[in-house]
């Protein structure tokens, strides 16, 4: 059985006994220049065009601010590592084979193209070492996966869903450090510790901060931020996101999204100034824009209205991302990668939908969420509906039968399947309008 806990086990007493004087670390965590953690998605990493618009952005930011940088894994990676997963659990371990051969191509094809020719014969022997350890654990731990039952919420299976992440983080960093920015690689494997909830793990944030103030990779960023001015130029921490460890020293992963909650809880834990989470949309919009195209941006939004559009469904922020930074009042902003110039979306304590109205004075909702259930059905959800919305509802509801519930979180109308409702085509006496007209009437 292949060892799980080949990390040093998470010790109270020294974490890491070469940091003799953690407390001179903790008081600049408090003091002096404030950083920004930076998360980019696995849709702004999907290729080296990605890659090359994520250096501009770290190039132009880290001079005026210090940074701490988390990627997700590269593109569908981690959707493919659960095919994987799958895979070794039926013994088809050929498929696994076959799947992770894949995923290293990619990645290391996005490393090279990003870098000069002349390069390539280094970088390809670090990229190819790197990718053949962890092709080696990945094929170990498949091999314990074997009949289980659940292979994708088990320590095996969460160690080779994080090699997306592992795999990216220290390949990114690599390349980040060719392209001229200074930085350097934390394994967040020894900063974010969790319980054993494998496949969606709790965060222990005490044990977060202990980590992060300690970590002896980043002792170099603290150092640099004491000094006033700066005597060098202040490297870029680069970190994995989505994944952690348990106390006991098992591999865990978050959960979908996993990698917004890893930057705010490395924000709570650092003080940072604020969290910046790229993604390939204008930050939040009224609903999901990759179903309903003509989404309206949404420029501001409170911390509880995030996090009750997250619970109700919307996948624009991990359900618990926020908690980390509401009591310090540490403010998220939701970019595009890829419209730098675009203003996003930012969430704080105070904004101008703070008594949860919408944005617009004529729209009947704060935002509207679609999820898929298991029946083929979906729901649609309006955050904080408006009198107005409200009463749209309940005719909907009473003159076409559908099932409307109201909690904490908004209106759920009950609907026949996203795909008729894409279309307006629904071949029963439901609701005969398309997903585009529900929304404009909300939206206009």
């Amino acid at each position: 059985m292949p060892n799980l806990r080949d990390l040093k086990p998470f010790n109270d007493d020294s974490i890491y006994s070469f940091l003799q004087n953690s407390d001179a670390i903790v008081s600049v965590i408090h003091s002096f220049r404030r950083h920004t953690l930076v998360k980019f998605g696995g849709s702004s990493l999907a290729s080296s065009n990605a890659w090359q618009h994520v250096f501009d952005h770290i190039r132009r930011s880290h001079h005026n601010q210090p940074l701490i940088v988390v990627v997700s894994a590269v593109g569908k990676t981690t959707r493919a590592l659960v095919g994987c997963v799958h895979h070794a659990a039926q013994g088809r371990l050929d498929e696994v084979e076959q799947g992770l051969n894949e995923i290293w191509a990619t990645h290391k094809l996005i490393a090279l193209e990003c870098i000069q020719p002349e390069e390539w014969t280094a970088l390809e022997d670090w990229v190819d070492h790197l990718l053949s350890k962890l092709h080696q654990e990945a094929m170990q731990m498949a091999k314990e996966l074997l009949n289980h039952p659940s292979p994708v919420c088990s320590a095996h299976g969460d160690a080779i869903l994080s090699l997306g992440e592992r795999a990216t983080s220290q390949i990114f960093q690599k390349v980040l450090e060719n392209v001229g920015v200074p930085s350097v690689w934390v394994d967040a494997r020894e900063v974010i510790m969790t319980d054993e909830s494998f496949g969606a793990a709790k965060p222990n944030r005490a044990k977060i901060k202990d980590a992060m103030t300690q970590h002896h990779s980043l002792s170099s960023f603290w150092a640099t931020l004491q000094e006033q001015p700066p005597k060098r130029e202040i490297p870029v921490p680069v970190l994995g996101g989505f994944m952690g460890r348990s106390l006991a020293g098992s591999p865990t992963t978050l959960g979908f999204e996993g990698s917004d909650l890893t930057a705010t809880l490395l924000a709570e834990a650092s003080n940072a100034e604020r969290v910046t989470i790229f993604t390939d949309v204008n930050g939040i919009m009224t609903t999901d824009p990759r179903i309903v195209p003509n989404a309206k941006h949404i420029p501001t939004l409170t911390y509880d209205e995030a996090e009750d559009l997250a619970l109700g469904g919307a996948r624009v922020l991990h359900p618990q991302t926020l908690v980390p930074v509401v009591e310090q009042s540490i403010p998220v902003h939701v970019r595009n990668t890829f419209q730098p110039d675009h203003p996003g979306t930012i969430i704080g304590a105070q904004c101008d939908s703070s008594a949860h109205t919408p944005f617009v004075k004529e729209w009947k909702a704060v935002a509207m969420a679609v999820t898929n259930q298991a029946d083929d059905s979906s729901v649609l959800t309006f955050l904080h509906a408006t009198p107005d919305g409200q009463s749209q509802l309940r005719q909907w509801s009473e003159a076409y039968a559908l099932q409307l519930d109201v909690d904490v979180h908004g209106w759920h109308l009950h609907l026949p399947p996203l795909a008729a409702l894409k279309s307006g085509q629904n071949s029963d006496s439901s609701l005969p309008l398309s997903l585009q007209a529900i929304h404009d009437i909300f939206f206009p």
